[in-house]
């Protein structure tokens, strides 16, 4: 009976201690991206750890945005672009929930997109907050467009008689078997162009 007593009492300072020691312990500190550039207007914000290439689209993005009449084309050919240099370029994602790209893609379609994307592409990335991680992660180097169309699209119970379809490829530094074309629908939202739908 008192070694019983004596037991419990060990594992209850245990406990005690160890609550005190996880409350106390100093909290890895999580750096803040900092945002480097922005176009408030349209809402979009460009952050410090993105590549080089997604810099620069966003530097034509700017360019084109702030013409006097906008080339909606080439809007469409941007977002898209800039969609894809951060959507599959997982190198600079910390974790699994760091998904990319999502402030171009429809606000009705964002939570399903950010959904399908934590089950499959971004399922195994590992963590990262440690800056310790070893895994081998594609890095978009550069994306084409192969085409852009005018087309009717219908989404929920909206249709957008001008919408736009874009074929696009993109490369990678090293080939590790992910995906590298796709067809992206983009629809107006207000002044914006949002995808809407990715294949």
């Amino acid at each position: 009976m008192k070694k019983i007593l004596i037991t419990l009492i060990t594992i209850i300072i245990l406990i005690m201690i160890g609550i005190t020691v996880i409350r106390f312990w100093p909290k890895a500190e999580q750096q803040e991206v900092k945002i480097i550039n922005r176009i408030d207007e349209y809402g979009y914000i460009l952050e410090e750890n993105e590549t080089k290439i997604h810099q620069k689209y966003f530097e034509q993005l700017i360019d084109v945005l702030s013409s006097e009449e906008i080339d909606e084309e080439a809007y469409a050919e941007l977002v898209v672009k800039l969609f894809i240099s951060d959507f599959y370029n997982l190198d600079n994602k910390v974790t699994k929930n760091d998904v990319g790209g999502i402030q171009y893609i429809h606000p009705a379609a964002k939570d399903n997109m950010v959904l399908k994307a934590k089950d499959t592409i971004y399922k195994y990335i590992e963590n990262n907050i440690d800056n310790t991680r070893t895994e081998k992660l594609p890095i978009v180097i550069s994306v084409e467009i192969e085409g852009v169309q005018v087309i009717k699209f219908k989404y929920g119970d909206k249709i957008d008689q001008h919408a736009y379809q874009v074929t696009a490829t993109w490369t990678y530094k090293e080939d590790l078997g992910y995906q590298n074309k796709a067809i992206i629908k983009l629809v107006h939202e207000g002044q914006k162009l949002c995808i809407a739908e990715l294949e």
